[in-house]
């Protein structure tokens, strides 16, 4: 096993070519640009997902307002543990978790 030099961290190209067999052997050639694409997707909705609190952060902190999530226009109440909002009929704040409708202890 290589620690360093060519391959991925610890991997080597004998143990990437072993991978790469085992994947053909299961999903079958034909499939292999279906899974590719779906790996690729769900990589993309990871980076988008880890990557929209810390542009909120930045826009509070900079002092712009946030993306809304939630019409305006509907009913809204605030979490009173981290004063985020939330649509009337929640009874758990999105954010936080904490119990809307409770008093913060």
């Amino acid at each position: 096993m290589q620690l360093l030099g060519p391959g991925i961290g610890p991997l080597g190209i004998p143990e990437l070519i072993i991978i790469l067999v085992i994947v053909i052997l299961i999903f079958g050639a034909g499939r292999l640009p279906e899974v590719g694409g779906a790996v690729g997707r769900s990589i993309k909705e990871f980076r988008k997902a880890t990557k929209d609190p810390e542009e909120e952060a930045k826009a509070a902190l900079n002092g712009a307002a946030p993306p809304a999530s939630i019409d305006a226009a509907s009913d809204t109440v605030f979490c009173g543990e981290c004063g985020a909002r939330n649509v009337a009929a929640a009874k758990f704040c999105a954010a936080c978790g904490h119990a809307i409708g409770t008093p913060v202890s």
